[in-house]
């Protein structure tokens, strides 16, 4: 008997796997999930960044159209109900959320967050004609106003545009706490924005996606319009 014990032993031990043997098929494992979780990452952020682009893009038109609607741009949201906030003639603030409720889209970004949204009061208020020349009825700009925005390609760095109406910040999946220089430039209450290629780098990160009105685009709009001389 325990010699037929010991034969039946041996062959459930041969016929299975040993630890050493179980722990190479885990590290192989591990290494092939590895490798295919950085690619799906990196698609699932590539997905996402497209979704928000193309959301930031009705945004721009649904902003333009408000323009030709009611004669200025929308004032942001400070409240976080999704409509534009104004104390008399003046935006109540010239930073805060983009107004999705007066414009009648979508509220956030492909990763749940609020668009940030910034104008040149002087493009949102109810005063006719602010900038130069005869006011136009019920158009708060002129064909000569200005923005007061700028859009650089880093902190500091060079002028991708100037005299910007109003732009709009998607802050995507990092957060302002964690923010290098160029996305901290996106965070602060200044008239300056950044605009540059995704980068991962550590130390250098930057996942901030930035659009805006563009002058020329809204002048033409308004004039073909008949809103503008």
């Amino acid at each position: 008997m325990p010699l037929k014990n010991s034969k039946i032993k041996a062959i459930k031990l041969g016929s299975g796997f040993s630890l050493i043997e179980m722990a190479i098929v885990l590290v192989v494992v591990g290494l092939l999930l590895g490798g295919l979780m950085a690619p799906l990452a990196t698609q699932i952020e590539n997905s996402r960044r497209n979704e928000t682009q193309q959301i930031m893009a009705q945004s721009l038109e649904a902003i333009y159209g408000y323009s030709l609607a009611n004669g200025r741009l929308p004032c942001p949201d400070t409240t976080g109900d999704g409509a534009e906030n104004r104390v008399g003639n003046n935006c109540k603030s010239v930073r805060g959320n983009l107004p999705w409720a007066t414009l009648a889209i979508g509220s956030q970004d492909a990763w749940g967050q609020a668009f940030l949204y910034r104008v040149t009061n002087s493009y949102a208020d109810l005063v006719n004609g602010t900038g130069c020349g005869t006011p136009t009825p019920n158009i708060s700009f002129s064909l000569c106003s200005t923005g007061d925005i700028q859009v650089l390609n880093a902190a500091g760095g060079s002028t991708v545009a100037v005299n910007v109406p109003a732009v709009i910040v998607s802050r995507a999946k990092k957060r302002a706490a964690a923010a290098a220089a160029d996305e901290a430039e996106n965070n602060d209450n200044d008239a300056i924005f950044v605009s540059k290629n995704y980068t991962s780098t550590v130390g250098t990160e930057f996942d901030d996606i930035v659009n805006w009105v563009v002058p020329g685009v809204l002048v033409s709009r308004m004039v073909n319009a008949g809103r503008l001389p």
